[in-house]
């Protein structure tokens, strides 16, 4: 992290950093004493960032729908994007590689080794309930994340892994997202399997904890994230109506409503926690 400049508490800089997120400038507020600092991840990025600066200042920033001045060809391929954010894209990959081997729902002898119970494959297939076997085989406490059932359910997730996922890794860092990862599919995994003994899986109980993290982390630090108030009223709205069990009458399955009550509690956790710890450490 390279200290760019500092800021009186009074000055609002929340245009300057919709700029800087906008072209791709990788940066975090840090109160210090009496001022705000503005840290970037890379130094090259420097003196765009201090002509903004010197802008903000004399009145002229530009809009928030500002280009950048230049345009690598590479951050707007495939390849580009994913490079960006390593932890994001392999997650993302992983969850691929392992809906398509697990036939997504169908291949029951590739999804016995990873479901959270135990699935007894003959004479006919069965979960086994206890958790005894999680003692000798404790990658099933985080594999049921990378089980999906059917094309929709893959597809909804990714999406939403790709975009909450990346907006922490690239405004905060992949470690920070890596970590809440791990622990947020641990508590949501549990908080489903305490539910009872049945077949669940999916990326939701995750991204409803990253929705609660970004969510509280903006109110409670300076905001980076700037999630649209629709996504947060969508996933909101979705998660009571899954409440309601609404989708499996209309023939669209069981919701993992407690992997998506768990994640989302572990989420806000996280951010009230992380910021105070923030917050203490910039005084």
């Amino acid at each position: 992290m390279f200290l760019v400049m500092s800021f009186p508490l009074n000055v609002d800089l929340l245009p300057l950093t919709k700029i800087l997120w906008g072209r791709g400038i990788s940066h975090q507020i840090l109160e210090h004493g009496n001022e705000q600092q503005l840290w970037l991840v890379q130094a090259g990025q420097a003196p765009e960032t201090l002509e903004l600066c010197q802008q903000m200042a004399r009145g002229e920033l530009p809009s928030i729908d500002a280009k950048p001045h230049t345009t690598s060809k590479l951050r707007f391929s495939i390849l580009g994007a994913m490079l960006a954010v390593p932890i994001t894209s392999s997650i993302l990959l992983i969850t691929f590689v392992l809906a398509l081997l697990t036939g997504l729902g169908d291949e029951l002898r590739y999804i016995a080794p990873l479901s959270f119970y135990q699935i007894l494959l003959q004479p006919e297939p069965h979960l086994l309930s206890g958790w005894q076997h999680l003692a000798t085989q404790p990658w099933r406490l985080m594999t049921p994340v990378w089980l999906h059932f059917g094309w929709l359910h893959l597809i909804f997730n990714s999406l939403w892994w790709w975009d909450l996922g990346r907006r922490i890794e690239q405004r905060q860092s992949g470690k920070r997202l890596f970590w809440l990862f791990v622990v947020i599919a641990l508590v949501s995994n549990f908080a489903q399997a305490w539910e009872g003994v049945h077949l669940f899986g999916g990326l939701s109980g995750v991204i409803y904890g990253l929705l609660g993290y970004i969510w509280l982390y903006d109110r409670l630090r300076t905001p980076v994230f700037f999630l649209p108030q629709g996504i947060l009223i969508f996933m909101l709205i979705w998660l009571i109506l899954g409440l309601t069990n609404i989708f499996a009458v209309v023939g669209m399955g069981n919701m993992a409503n407690m992997a998506h009550l768990g994640g989302l509690l572990t989420g806000l956790a996280l951010a009230f926690i992380l910021s105070m710890l923030e917050s203490r450490k910039s005084q």
